[in-house]
């Protein structure tokens, strides 16, 4: 189903502290042709489903990647943006 254009729910894992990626903002817009799989399945913090899962948030100690683009993102975007400056 590549290439993934739009709005798209992304599911953060339950287990990760809410700081940075809040619950209630889990829709993002996503522009990409890719996904990656991420070997170790502990570092993804947050999952899309777009034909599969896909890991959409991974995070080790305080580096964290997101395929989506917050920027694109509306509030929630900007919002992650500074949560992420904020670390």
């Amino acid at each position: 189903k590549f290439p993934h254009m739009g709005w798209n729910n992304v599911k953060i894992r339950e287990s990760f502290p809410k700081m940075i990626f809040s619950k209630e903002n889990k829709d993002f817009y996503f522009v990409h042709n890719y996904y990656f799989e991420c070997l170790n399945k502990k570092n993804i913090i947050g999952s899309t489903k777009y034909g599969l899962n896909f890991a959409s948030i991974i995070g080790k100690e305080n580096i964290y990647g997101v395929q989506f683009h917050p920027e694109k993102s509306s509030v929630q975007g900007l919002q992650l943006i500074k949560n992420f400056l904020s670390i």
